[in-house]
């Protein structure tokens, strides 16, 4: 115990170990457009890429019509290392009428380039270097300014000039790298890719197998592989990972040519691994690490503030809407807690129209409320949320939107700043039994045992479960034995001990129906199908996972945006999802058993027939009761 102690302490010193800035003269300015094959001048030794998708812009950057901004923040270490910056962009653009573009881009307050956008449609490279010496805090901030006018007449809307500028995701920042910046763990891991593979095994211990799904929880686009491929010249752009023994250190360093690799040993990898993974809430190089590696230990706070969501709130420049979007995943909602309310703060300036500015606040799609726009302050917005919106993963968007003052063309359209306070937050409140996938984030949040027959299994559940588990969980893994208390995921055929699930295999054959009886997943399918499950047992949270016939084939599958996220029944092949309810809410979807011919089942599948039989029959009766009413008043008659 005290050597397992020892060999932590000395990971979490080796991480923490600052990095010492040394400025560096700027390097001259120039850029290139359209050349999509354009490359480093100065590009020699490491080149660790870092593409928008890893600053979680999976689709790029769309800004449609006449204006818009974007700040980027690439993580970037002191310039101590850092041989040249250069910014490379592939885009798309065109517009439907004749107007003045432009884009401009700004890096650390300095306005380094700037361009005109034709109206015809175009597919260019925008490449810019950029002097280290702009690099703060271990961050190069960048600002990108699109703009444009459709003509001199001060009252078209811009809306109507079809114009739009996309960055692709593939594009974003090249680091040369020196071998200074890459000789430790804690500079390997303040700048090391968010994705990549870990090598895990054959016959992985469970620590070993807990190690490597902690690692992959952390990036959806982190896969854990058999072995890890080759190293492809000097481009970085995934990390490396490899599992060592239990008689290896914590955490060492090794190279496969020009890329670093970190490999896990000792006796318990998995809290090195949750060490590693705190390098996406503050760089490894920061004194904060020690705090952020504990931070889910701390009381559970009443509210989870925007900031806490890495959300960006700053100003904006409104002429005649501006929003602001969150992502809002379960995996940051505090142990035992729920989302219950939103709470919405928003500054708008005055622009001295007699129309004021809207606040509307949506998520998921759904409007959940708006205001007039307080000109003397800022505006407030408490909303709760309604049973059933929330899902695994989140989106809360806050708009601003004033009436321009076009008149008789008198006003030229005007900007009027606008900002989403900080103070905005998600009002937590004590979480209940889980009814939904998404219910489990919090529930896991605290500690999870995954059990699984093998290591085998670890790839493809790490794609079923990467809504629900992030790289702070502490997770365990077991081969085969269920823990005696705690939530758990269960990977088998047969359904925990003691529980009841939505749907049941000891009763013959099961079929999925939809509106009218029509069947959406028969008997035959539902034997080749994985099948993901909510069950209780107990007071106990259990996932149960019956693997199918293609169970393997999810490893390599992307399904982050529609895995286990809404209902508590879901079911996937070899591609993915194909179908997902809930046995509470919904009143589509039915659970028939063939088999069965129960008086319950057969009222339930002919409750309809039965309905109208009994109409039937009391409507004969009413009408024979009334004839024997009136038949003796007409004799008498």
């Amino acid at each position: 115990m005290i050597a397992k102690g020892i060999g932590l302490l000395s990971c979490a010193a080796v991480l923490v170990m600052p990095l010492h800035a040394q400025p560096r003269p700027a390097a001259p300015f120039s850029a290139n457009i359209g050349d999509s094959s354009a490359q480093d001048a100065d590009a020699t030794g490491l080149q660790r890429i870092i593409a928008l998708r890893e600053l979680g812009y999976a689709d790029g950057i769309d800004l449609s019509g006449l204006s818009g901004t974007r700040d980027l923040f690439f993580p970037v270490p002191p310039v101590k290392g850092v041989r040249s910056l250069r910014l490379r962009l592939p885009y798309r653009s065109a517009s439907a009428f004749d107007s003045r573009r432009s884009l401009q881009i700004d890096v650390g307050g300095n306005t380094l380039f700037t361009t005109s956008l034709p109206a015809e449609a175009q597919d260019g490279v925008i490449e810019v270097p950029i002097d280290p010496a702009l690099i703060r805090d271990g961050f190069l901030a960048v600002k990108l300014r699109y703009s444009g006018a459709i003509s001199d007449d001060r009252c078209v809307d811009q809306r109507v000039s079809g114009a739009y500028f996309n960055l692709a995701p593939g594009g974003g920042l090249t680091v040369g790298l020196a071998p200074e910046a890459v000789d430790s763990i804690g500079k390997v891991a303040a700048i090391m890719p968010r994705g990549g593979e870990i090598m895990l095994p054959a016959n992985a211990t469970p620590n070993q197998a807990a190690a490597a799904f902690t690692l992959a929880a952390n990036g959806s686009d982190t896969r854990i592989v058999n072995a890890l491929p080759q190293s492809e010249g000097s481009q970085w752009a995934r990390s490396r990972f490899a599992l060592a023994g239990a008689d290896a250190g914590a955490v060492m360093l090794a190279h496969d040519g020009d890329i670093p690799e970190i490999r896990l040993g000792g006796e318990d990898p998995a809290a090195a691994a949750r060490l590693l993974n705190t390098r996406w809430r503050a760089l490894a190089a920061s004194p904060m690490l020690a705090a952020a590696a504990t931070s889910r230990d701390q009381p559970a706070l009443p509210h989870l503030t925007f900031a806490d969501l890495g959300a960006d709130t700053s100003v904006q420049s409104v002429s005649d809407r501006g929003s602001w979007t969150i992502a809002l995943p379960v995996t940051a909602i505090p142990a035992d807690r729920k989302a219950s309310a939103l709470a919405i703060d928003v500054a708008v300036a005055d622009d001295g129209s007699t129309t004021p500015a809207i606040v509307s606040v949506l998520m998921n799609g759904l409007l959940l409320g708006s205001a007039q726009a307080d000109r003397g302050g800022r505006t407030h917005l408490q909303l709760d949320l309604p049973q059933g919106l929330l899902t695994a993963r989140n989106s809360v968007e806050v708009a601003v939107t004033r009436q321009v003052r076009a008149g008789d063309c008198a006003y030229a359209p005007q900007g009027y700043p606008a900002q989403l306070l900080p103070s905005s937050h998600v009002v937590l409140a004590k979480a209940g039994a889980p009814v939904d996938f998404s219910d489990l984030a919090p529930v896991f949040a605290g500690g999870v045992t995954i059990v699984v027959p093998g290591p085998q299994a670890l790839p493809p559940l790490r794609r079923l479960l990467t809504t629900l588990i992030d790289g702070a969980t502490p997770v365990r893994v077991s081969y085969g034995e269920i823990p005696s208390k705690g939530p758990y995921v269960l990977v088998g055929a047969k359904p925990p001990p003691d529980a009841a699930s939505p749907v049941r295999f000891d009763q013959g054959a099961v079929r999925i129906q939809g509106e009218g009886g029509t069947t959406l997943i028969d008997s035959g399918a539902m034997s080749r199908l994985t099948i993901a499950q909510l069950v209780r047992q107990g007071d106990r949270a259990v996932l149960w996972i019956r693997p199918g016939r293609d169970f393997g084939d999810l490893a390599g599958v992307d399904i982050d945006r529609s895995g286990l996220a809404r209902g508590d029944v879901a079911f996937f092949d070899g591609d993915g999802p194909v179908l997902a309810f809930s046995t509470t809410r919904d009143r589509l979807v039915d659970i028939n058993y063939p088999e069965q011919s129960s008086l319950a089942d057969l009222l339930k599948r002919y409750r309809l027939w039965l309905i109208g039989l009994g109409w039937l029959i009391a409507s004969i009766g009413f009408i024979y009761l009334l004839r024997r009413i009136y038949r003796p008043a007409e004799t008498e008659g």
